[in-house]
């Protein structure tokens, strides 16, 4: 044992504090805390056990208030140990010594604080936020959008990660990249992709196996490939992705033209443009892409047949990957981001016949709104998505019907 159950409650504590108080991403303040730490052979459980501590904060935060009377990152991180270590922790003795020593000092037993939970059954909102963990923003929008027991599934499903890899046809085929990955990994094909198949265990870590290394197949969740695939990218097209860095979904798009369309690819920033270059090269499409450094608001071009528009917004939808968005969602933002994006879809009208508008939000000032308040036509481009808000343009990926993150994606094509 090269750490104590001690170190890792300490180590919980400071990580929660990174994420709560200085609204760090997780992997931000994972690797803060982690660079004052002393060195490890490994900081795999540490890693874990913060990714879960973190993803069950509100739950952890109300059960430390009833167990221990307070509602510290030093308390939830102790609760932690009384409800979630043995979920993750192989050494059940440590454990439970652990877990002994918390008890000592409870004012409740755990069952005792695990019932309070009933007592906020009156207020719906506040309960839900509670029992699966997310912040009041989240399970409020949810439910000015949807029905009580859909937004009750989302939140549960929410509470999973899925990685979906995509294979890269411009470095294999299918069958081949299957072989490869099934030597060292059990994986689920999409029943209507063939590309894009689930990662059900692994012998190592994802980015660790040979096809993800040498780029046979690449980590992209479900939701960006729908984004991708609602633009039917086609040989022949000239196609425009704005906004596009880090290429991902760029490179499905070459991949799904199969290298024969003119794609244009434009992001502000020099470092995301320099990185996407190497992406897309490391991918096989870094000869089918010309890559520009240009304002997608103001970029102007001759005519495209099609443009991507992943748009920048709160990443309120990506609660399944980044557990941190579930305590910080950045709801307040989306007017801003909505001002922004409406720029963005109005030059990308301006530049090409059809747009695909996508973002990850949870949001509909993000995403309905957005298309609604566009001169022009909007619809729901894939048969897999499920119905905008309120009958509104577009459609929606969630977790518990497409094991993804959360998505608002629409084809908008311009009024003539």
């Amino acid at each position: 044992m090269t750490w104590t159950a001690d170190e890792l409650a300490a180590f919980i504590a400071k990580v929660l504090h990174e994420v709560t108080k200085n609204g760090l991403t997780l992997d931000y303040a994972f690797q803060k805390v982690k660079r004052g730490w002393r060195r490890l052979d490994s900081f795999k459980v540490f890693y874990d056990a913060s990714f879960d501590a973190v993803r069950h904060y509100f739950l952890l935060r109300h059960l430390a208030s009833a167990l221990l009377g307070s509602t510290s990152a030093k308390a939830v991180a102790r609760t932690w140990f009384v409800y979630r270590a043995d979920k993750l922790l192989y050494n059940r003795d440590l454990v439970e010594r652990y877990r002994r020593r918390v008890l000592k000092r409870a004012r409740a037993r755990p069952e005792e604080a695990l019932a309070s939970l009933e007592a906020l059954r009156g207020d719906l909102p506040r309960y839900l936020s509670v029992k699966y963990s997310y912040h009041p923003a989240i399970v409020k929008t949810l439910l000015a959008n949807l029905p009580p027991e859909e937004v009750e599934r989302i939140l549960d499903a929410g509470n999973n990660t899925w990685i979906w890899l995509r294979v890269n046809t411009l470095k294999t085929d299918v069958d081949k990249a299957l072989k490869m990955l099934e030597r060292e990994a059990e994986v689920e094909p999409h029943p209507r992709i063939p590309f894009a198949l689930l990662l059900k265990k692994a012998k190592r870590p994802v980015q660790y196996l040979t096809a993800v290394r040498t780029f046979a197949a690449v980590p992209q969740d479900l939701a960006s490939i729908y984004a991708v695939l609602s633009l039917d990218p086609a040989p022949g097209e000239k196609i425009l992705d704005l906004a596009a860095a880090p290429g991902m979904k760029t490179s499905l798009i070459v991949q799904l033209a199969e290298g024969r369309a003119k794609v244009v690819a434009a992001d502000f920033s020099a470092k995301r443009v320099a990185r996407m270059k190497h992406l897309l090269k490391a991918l096989g499409a870094g000869d089918a892409v010309e890559v520009v450094r240009a304002d997608s608001r103001r970029l102007k071009t001759r005519r495209f047949d099609k443009a991507l528009l992943d748009a920048p917004c709160t990443s309120s939808g990506a609660f399944t990957k980044e557990p941190a968005v579930k305590i910080y969602p950045r709801v307040e933002e989306a007017p801003r981001y909505g001002t922004l994006q409406r720029e963005l879809l109005a030059n990308a009208l301006s530049l090409a016949e059809q747009v695909v508008y996508a973002v990850c939000s949870i949001m509909p000032q993000e995403g309905e709104e957005v298309v609604a308040s566009a001169p022009a036509k909007a619809e729901k481009p894939h048969p897999d998505l499920a119905p905008a808000y309120r009958g509104g343009p577009g459609g929606r990926t969630f977790p518990h019907i497409h094991k993804s993150e959360a998505f608002y994606i629409a084809l908008v094509q311009k009024n003539l």
